[in-house]
């Protein structure tokens, strides 16, 4: 992200900082309601509560601050899927993990996935920016793409390879990476007329609501995994 210029008076760091956070979390909510084309200087300076030039200073232009936005959101993502990145793999450094558990890894993978596609802990304003964003094709999006890459996909590529004993750059890998994910992905953006809350007859996506949903796809994506192995063998 983009910091306030050098010449920024110590003095009056915090109240900096204060700004800085207020434009950037103001940013995200009225580029999801209006996108990136709609969202102009003067509206997010004017939702920001803050005059037009502090958009320049803090982030350089517009297109600064959506950038901001965007890796802002990957930090969310950041601090909900790294620790279980890394479980993931210290466990993937274990040669004895038999197919049930390597199984309960790509489950775990999945369970998380599921949080971040329906906004859980995460700002439901985020993912409706990242809708907007994958609709109106932004590149700024690559370094969101490239954290989820890193931090979900890798580590289920990672225990599938174990799992089928196959490369973990095998394409098939990737497909079965990608088929597993995709179930998660119906149920994000929940709080649109286009989600699968709507066809549900939910208004959202409450505790119980998800950990039915979490259910289910663990249920599916054994038995996916079952028949996988079995066309392996």
């Amino acid at each position: 992200m983009i910091r306030p210029a050098s010449h920024y008076r110590p003095g009056t760091h915090q109240r900096g900082e204060d700004t800085y956070r207020r434009i950037l979390e103001t940013a995200i909510q009225v580029f999801a309601d209006e996108g990136y084309e709609g969202a102009s200087t003067r509206l997010l300076a004017e939702r920001a509560d803050v005059n037009l030039p502090a958009i320049q200073y803090y982030f350089g232009s517009k297109e600064g601050l959506y950038r901001a936005a965007i890796a802002h959101i990957a930090k969310f993502v950041e601090s909900r899927m790294a620790q279980t990145a890394n479980r993931v793999f210290e466990s993937l450094a274990n040669d004895n993990l038999n197919q049930a558990e390597l199984r309960a890894l790509v489950c775990e993978m999945l369970d998380g996935f599921l949080d971040l596609v329906s906004c859980r802990d995460i700002p439901a304003s985020a993912g409706l920016m990242i809708a907007r964003a994958e609709i109106e094709d932004a590149t700024a999006l690559d370094l969101l793409q490239q954290t989820v890459m890193r931090l979900v996909f890798k580590p289920c590529m990672a225990a599938l390879a174990r799992l089928l004993d196959r490369p973990v750059e095998d394409e098939q890998i990737k497909i079965r990476a990608l088929a597993i994910f995709g179930q998660a992905l119906v149920f994000k953006n929940h709080g649109t007329k286009t989600g699968a809350c709507p066809a549900l007859g939910w208004h959202d996506l409450d505790t119980v609501r998800l950990e039915t949903i979490r259910g289910v796809l663990r249920q599916q994506t054994e038995a996916i995994l079952h028949a996988a192995i079995g066309s392996v063998l």
